[in-house]
């Protein structure tokens, strides 16, 4: 029933309720999939699952920006936030890069759910016609501006969830390093349920 119980949050977060039963259907494969590929944790409960990701996922939704066409997710795994936001942006197309071939695979099943998806291994050195990149608990800011370095220097845009502050401002003095004209924004963000630090990391 916890899926259920939180519907209003995940309606109060943003997310469109005609996708409500699309959300379901890829919670339940995620948490099936879980036992046997660890998508997220094995020793996570179910409640957690959606406390702790699906619910932390969709904090910063309404900060989405808008006239984006297409999105490159990168390090997706078990989907959160590339399928998540897939299914609620349903007219944009989300390319989720996972290297995992295991991971591939559970996030090709998800295609069924969510058939604006494209599933990828590598993060190819050029980014062509991509309007944005998310990531979440992927890598730290400066190896993601690395990986995409091209995609960087042609004026490519970001729009990553990270957790605590202090840990940002590390990764960000490291980037400066390597990116002399970087300009980061940070927002916190805030978790209804959970006592946790939060934030998005953009340059838009």
């Amino acid at each position: 029933m916890h899926f259920e119980a939180r519907i209003p949050l995940i309606l109060e977060l943003g997310f469109r309720e005609d996708g409500i039963d699309a959300l379901k259907s890829y919670v339940d494969l995620l948490w099936k999939s879980n036992e046997e590929l660890n998508l997220i944790s094995r020793k996570m409960t179910f409640n957690e699952l959606i406390d702790n990701h699906i619910i932390d996922g969709l904090l910063p939704l309404k900060m989405f920006p808008k006239e984006v066409t297409n999105v490159a997710d990168f390090g997706s795994g078990g989907g959160i936030p590339g399928v998540v936001y897939a299914i609620h942006f349903s007219k944009i197309a989300f390319t989720l890069f996972e290297k995992s071939a295991k991971k591939r695979e559970f996030l090709e099943g998800c295609h069924a759910i969510a058939s604006n998806l494209k599933i990828q291994g590598e993060i190819p050195p050029h980014l062509t016609d991509y309007d944005l990149v998310t990531a979440r608990a992927f890598k730290p800011l400066d190896v993601i501006l690395d990986i995409s370095r091209n995609y960087y220097k042609q004026g490519g845009h970001y729009f990553l969830l990270k957790g605590r502050r202090e840990k940002i401002d590390e990764e960000i003095e490291l980037s400066k390093k390597k990116f002399k004209d970087l300009k980061i924004a940070i927002h916190p963000l805030k978790s209804p349920i959970l006592e946790v630090e939060r934030h998005l990391v953009t340059n838009l």
